[in-house]
């Protein structure tokens, strides 16, 4: 896609008819000042509702603050690349549905920086590739695919995974300053032998990634997982989240580790107030982790270094006694969350998450739930 092909329209530039006010050929203003630009799937008018014009004609007069609303209708797979001078606008382009559409999104590929995505729904791959900084996915519901993070500055919040095959939800790699928040992952079988194992969150060769306050369940081969790549991982922090392996074991979900974070190429991993259930967590205690007040249904290594956690079962064919146990404010004991099959990992009882804390690590500021989490409780969410 390229933003130089010449145009035919009302005024004599496009760029010209922002700047004077000729608004009849760059759609109408929205309610903060900026331009709402309509589109259709064979729009070929002035982009506004009553004349929508094509997404790539859109893309062309889009301006700072620009949004580029889809009115109903199949769009197939769009791209935006090419697009660098969206790097100079002070407010984001946003791509959203028009009011009361539906609009059909079967992929979107984003190359160039700034693009926000909002109340979207894409039933294919969507993609933040390089060049895409600073973009964000907000309240997005992508189905049937997953999703590569592959720029910097990239955030997904409030969003919806679900129901891709062989292919990870999230997966984030060659990227920096990366934050995924309030977001649902779930129900990623393996049913295509493509080399590659459908995990819901997968990260390698990034810095500075934050995953917090996320629902992540039933996915094939892990919830999270952490893996090596050329220049490993420098900067992660995994905190008040909700992380299940397979709830219920089919043949759409026969492995599902809750977390593989075993990597060792790491620096400044922490792993604070997480819920991981329905399988196992397998923990590379690599040099400077942190791994802090978590409950967690099943802890792989015996040897691990861990602080202030609850740890229902382990591996007894290793030993008896793990070191962790009865350490550095950890404890074994019982754990019922309210409803693993619909995601609500919080305790039955309040008391099943306490614990008595040891050292002087901190807790992570909020919980799932966004309430504060006090110093002595375990798990993403405090509750009694």
């Amino acid at each position: 896609m390229t933003p130089t092909r010449p145009r035919t329209v009302a005024c004599a530039m496009l760029l010209a008819a922002a700047l004077t006010g000729c608004t009849a050929s760059v759609g109408a203003p929205d309610a903060s000042g900026g331009t709402v630009l309509t589109v259709s799937p064979a729009g070929t008018g002035a982009c506004t509702a009553e004349a929508p014009c094509g997404f790539e004609d859109a893309l062309d007069r889009a301006a700072s603050g620009t949004r580029i609303e889809l009115g109903p209708g199949d769009y197939g797979d769009l791209r935006i690349d090419g697009y660098r001078r969206f790097a100079e606008f002070a407010d984001p382009l946003v791509i959203t549905a028009a009011p009361d559409a539906e609009p059909v999104v079967g992929g979107l590929r984003i190359s160039s920086p700034g693009v926000h995505l909002e109340d979207l729904t894409v039933a294919g791959l969507l993609s933040f590739d390089a060049g895409a900084d600073g973009g964000r996915a907000e309240r997005v519901h992508v189905t049937g695919s997953g999703m590569f993070v592959r720029a910097d500055h990239v955030q997904v919040v409030d969003s919806l995974f679900e129901g891709g095959s062989s292919v990870d939800g999230i997966q984030i790699a060659r990227a920096s300053d990366v934050l995924v928040e309030g977001t649902t992952v779930r129900d990623y079988d393996q049913e295509i032998d493509n080399g590659r194992h459908a995990d819901c969150i997968q990260l390698f060769d990034v810095a500075d990634v934050v995953i917090r306050g996320n629902h992540l369940s039933n996915c094939y081969n892990a919830g999270l997982i952490i893996s090596g790549g050329g220049r490993g991982i420098q900067g992660l922090l995994v905190e008040a989240n909700f992380i299940q392996g397979c709830v219920e074991r089919t043949e759409r979900c026969g492995g599902g580790s809750a977390a593989e974070l075993r990597e060792q190429g790491v620096s400044d991993l922490v792993v604070r107030n997480n819920t991981f259930l329905n399988g196992s967590v397998r923990w590379g205690s690599a040099p400077g982790a942190v791994f802090d007040r978590n409950v967690v249904s099943y802890l792989s290594e015996c040897g691990s270094r861990i602080s202030n956690s609850v740890v229902l079962k382990w591996n007894v064919k290793m030993c008896k006694v793990p070191e962790w146990l009865d350490a550095d404010g950890n404890r074994t004991g019982d754990y019922q969350p309210l409803d693993p099959t619909t995601g609500d990992l919080a305790p039955v009882e309040p008391t099943q998450a306490r614990i008595s804390p040891a050292g002087d690590l901190e807790p992570a500021p909020a919980g799932i739930d966004g309430a504060a989490l006090p110093d002595d409780v375990a798990g993403a969410i405090a509750v009694g």
